[in-house]
C-alpha cells in the first residue's frame, strides 16, 4: 500500500505533535524531581551545617555511619530526632 504526499505529510505532522506533547510531559515530570531533589539536598545541608555548629557549641553527636545517615536523608529533621534520643537517655552511637 502506497502512501501518497497528503498523507505521508498528515502522518509526521502528527507523529511530530505526539513527540511535542511527550516531551512536555517528560519536562514537567522531570521538572518536579529535580525541584524534589533539590530541596532534599538543601535540606541535608542544613542539617550537616547544624551538626557542626552543636559541635562547636559543645554538643556531643556520636559520629556513626548510621547518624551521619540519618542527618544526610532527613536533614534537621534527622538531627532533632538524634538529639530528642540522646537527651533522653537512649543511645544513638
Amino acid at each position: 500500500m502506497a502512501f501518497d504526499t497528503l498523507t505521508s505529510a498528515l502522518f509526521i505532522g502528527v507523529f511530530v505533535i505526539a513527540a511535542i506533547i511527550l516531551l512536555l510531559v517528560a519536562w514537567k515530570l522531570f521538572k518536579g524531581l529535580l525541584k524534589l531533589a533539590m530541596a532534599m539536598v538543601l535540606n541535608s545541608i542544613v542539617g550537616l551545617i547544624a551538626l557542626g555548629i552543636l559541635f562547636l557549641l559543645g554538643v556531643k553527636v556520636p559520629l556513626t555511619a548510621g547518624v551521619i545517615l540519618s542527618i544526610a536523608l532527613f536533614g534537621l529533621g534527622g538531627l532533632g530526632t538524634i538529639l530528642i534520643l540522646m537527651f533522653t537517655g537512649i543511645k544513638v552511637g
